[in-house]
């Protein structure tokens, strides 16, 4: 990204000026500098360039935020302690080479202004006053072309690398712990429905009407049913806490994990596996090392060229491995879906059956927990559907170091 010269603090600067006119009619040049690079090296508090996008959701009481997908990014620019911490030496080195411009050009402006209103009355003074202006001039605009080269795309790539690989991580992170969290309600659902299941069990046991192995399987497909849901809540509560972790906030954290938005289908449709490859190989760090490595001489040079093709191989392979899988994830999405549409349509008349009186409680647990069996699957479906694109996507972007 650029940085963005604010004029704000010209502005504070300026309004001081009249202070600085009362001063001594001659300033030297050494003098000058040494004042402004104290004055640099002293002012705290930098305004952020990376940072200045690092606000999603960071001063949220606890209890009441929520994680929001789109927002996983700037919240580990935010929070990750890694990444956070290059982010801050980035932003204090651009921050000290702006104050010091920031405090050169006030003092070119100023000088500028004596130089102007001693024209007349002095001219020495102000000869004196506008050489040493635009000196300064020209070491601002020295400084402005280093801050720009600082803040430039070369400079931020490597953060921007690493943003990309821990977001991929966050991304993964969150769709299991959200396909976990959504089966472990359903599982609960079952459970419900075994316990009830039991007890019917264990009710036609004392008249007679079933058998003891009749209870003892009905009870171990309790705990079965118990076991499964647990387990699937421990899971859920692993990767939550791996999450907050990767944000940098305490995993037993009161904090909502909100949903994975639903796959683009669109996008997803219109993958152009030929151009994404010609993609992916220009921004591979395997292929790019071996294209740009040194090689002297004819035995050096055909070594090069056997390391390119075996790292260009491996991208393309890699590359047609994720998008068979975003193949094999939508084939499995559209059976899910449309299993979810015929669930729906039998829990409807399930509702209509138990409000008319003609179902046992058994009957509509065991039917409930069906409905919403159907439905996790749908949502995983969903879910991984997405996670697959998107593992596609980072490929392509040549972030495939967050994958492995």
């Amino acid at each position: 990204m650029k940085w963005n010269v604010s004029g704000r603090k010209y502005l504070r600067y300026r309004s001081a000026k009249g202070l600085a006119r009362s001063g001594a009619a001659a300033v030297t040049v050494t003098a000058a500098l040494m004042v402004l690079l104290c004055f640099a090296l002293s002012i705290g508090g930098a305004n952020t360039a990376l940072g200045a996008e690092t606000g999603a959701g960071t001063e949220v009481e606890t209890g009441e935020q929520v994680i929001q997908y789109q927002d996983l990014r700037e919240l580990l620019k935010a929070g990750n302690p890694g990444l956070k911490e290059k982010i801050d030496d980035y932003n204090n080195n651009v921050q000290t080479y702006q104050d010091m411009r920031d405090a050169v050009k006030w003092e070119q402006w100023d000088m500028e202004s004596k130089a102007e209103d001693m024209k007349d009355s002095d001219a020495s003074a102000s000869s004196l006053y506008a050489s040493n202006a635009a000196m300064l001039k020209s070491s601002a605009r020295n400084m402005y072309k280093q801050i720009d080269k600082m803040t430039g795309e070369k400079s931020t790539r490597s953060l921007e690398k690493e943003a990309d690989s821990l977001t991929m991580a966050a991304q993964a992170l969150m769709n299991s712990y959200n396909q976990m969290a959504v089966n472990a309600r359903a599982k609960a659902k079952t459970a419900e429905a075994a316990l009830a299941a039991c007890e019917a069990v264990k009710a036609r046991y004392s008249i007679g009407s079933a058998t003891l192995a009749d209870v003892q399987a009905a009870e171990q497909r309790l705990t079965n049913a118990r076991n499964a849901a647990a387990s699937m809540e421990e899971q859920a509560a692993q990767l939550k806490a791996d999450l907050l972790l990767l944000l940098g906030m305490e995993p037993g954290a009161r904090v909502e994990i909100g949903a994975v938005p639903a796959p683009d289908l669109e996008a997803i449709a219109a993958i152009d596996v030929e151009a994404d490859r010609n993609k992916a190989l220009g921004n591979n760090s395997s292929v790019l090392s071996a294209r740009h490595a040194k090689a002297v001489g004819t035995a050096a040079q055909n070594r090069r060229e056997k390391q390119v093709n075996q790292a260009e191989g491996e991208a393309e392979a890699d590359l047609n491995s994720l998008y068979q899988t975003v193949v094999e994830k939508r084939t499995a999405y559209e059976g899910a879906a449309a299993s979810w549409e015929s669930a729906q349509i039998i829990y409807n008349s399930l509702q209509n059956k138990q409000s008319a009186g003609m179902l046992t409680n058994t009957e509509y647990l065991e039917g409930e927990a069906s409905y919403l069996e159907k439905q996790a699957a749908w949502e995983s479906a969903s879910m991984a559907l997405r996670q697959a694109y998107e593992n596609y996507r980072w490929e392509v972007l040549g972030v495939s170091e967050a994958r492995q």
